[in-house]
């Protein structure tokens, strides 16, 4: 059995400008065993891009034009490539579709959604969608066309996960239109990567594959992954802790999930290893949500934490109309 076998199933495209920068960024990363594309109306951006696999959106409706601000041509592009799209998908063996884009603009606000679509009419197994609001200083009308993006996004994959850029200023005192853009590529990798090692665990004894993945974001809506580190005393409940005080989830209410995926990693040559009584942490945090939440877990191995504990927690279906931006006067 080839040990990518499963990672081979995980479909990476960006759409747009934005999502393209984005997967450029991963693709440099290294994340081994995704299959990653770019797709944009730009022929300029996709020579550019290091990613071999290249669809070029609308070479008769665009006119040869290097790029497309215009979201109604941007949306004709993207119909008009619809058989190269769904081939690529389907030569792929693509189980996952994860559509990467920065909402705003023309093509990955548009394209973005009609990629779902065909992905679904495809019957491909999970279609994901991760996109970024964009920053304040952009300008309100961006953050108003990237809103009715995610609306029309929400209408075709079965989860998405909207990071707002602009939460970003609050993590990274040091950060400026320079290395914005930078951080946010880096922001959508770690999803990404997290993603990935959630499907395809590097420590063989973790009972979680794609099915559970599957499961979890399956029509899940509006979803998220984040991770927390804790060390000392219930240092497993200062790690679910600091996930959920993450300022990507800022006005998010966490406590209306419907569904949770969490893997909790410790050293196993650490002089203070996971012990059964702290796993009992995980029971006091699943108590403080609704019953009726489903709630899937397992640990794994992970030496370079010392004597941290680390979570990666994967939810879905929860409100964050109040975390969105609403206009140029609201706090983003």
């Amino acid at each position: 059995m080839n040990k990518n076998q499963f990672g081979t199933i995980i479909t990476v495209m960006g759409v747009g400008g934005g999502g393209i920068n984005a997967v450029n960024h991963m693709y440099s990363q290294g994340i081994d065993g995704v299959t990653f594309v770019v797709s944009d109306t730009d022929k300029h951006q996709l020579y550019e891009s290091p990613v071999p696999n290249r669809v070029l959106l609308g070479a008769n409706t665009t006119k040869g034009q290097n790029s497309c601000s215009d979201v109604e041509v941007a949306c004709r592009a993207a119909i008009e490539s619809e058989s190269e799209i769904a081939s690529l998908i389907a030569d792929n063996n693509t189980k996952m579709l994860i559509i990467v884009a920065g909402l705003g603009g023309g093509t990955g606000t548009c394209a973005a959604p009609v990629v779902a679509r065909i992905a679904r009419e495809k019957e491909v197994t999970l279609t994901v969608g991760i996109v970024t609001i964009p920053f304040r200083f952009e300008g309100p009308q961006k953050i108003l066309k990237a809103l009715k993006g995610v609306e029309e996004m929400s209408r075709h994959v079965d989860a998405l996960f909207i990071f707002n850029n602009q939460h970003l200023t609050e993590i990274f005192n040091d950060l400026d239109q320079t290395n914005a853009f930078a951080k946010s590529d880096e922001m959508l990798t770690t999803a990404v990567r997290s993603l990935y090692c959630l499907i395809t665990p590097i420590d063989p004894r973790v009972c979680m594959d794609f099915n559970d993945v599957n499961y979890t974001l399956r029509k899940g809506g509006n979803a998220f992954i984040v991770s927390g580190f804790g060390s000392g005393e219930r240092r497993v409940t200062k790690a679910l802790e600091n996930a959920l005080e993450s300022p990507l989830l800022k006005s998010c209410d966490v406590f209306s999930f419907k569904k949770i995926l969490m893997i909790i990693y410790s050293n196993p040559d650490s002089e203070t290893p996971l012990l059964m009584k702290e796993v009992s942490e995980i029971q006091e945090f699943n108590e403080s949500f609704d019953h009726e939440v489903d709630v899937i877990w397992a640990s794994a191995h992970d030496s370079t934490l010392k004597d941290q504990i680390k979570v990666t927690i994967l939810a879905t279906g929860f409100n964050m109309s109040n975390s969105l931006p609403m206009g140029p006067k609201h706090e983003s």
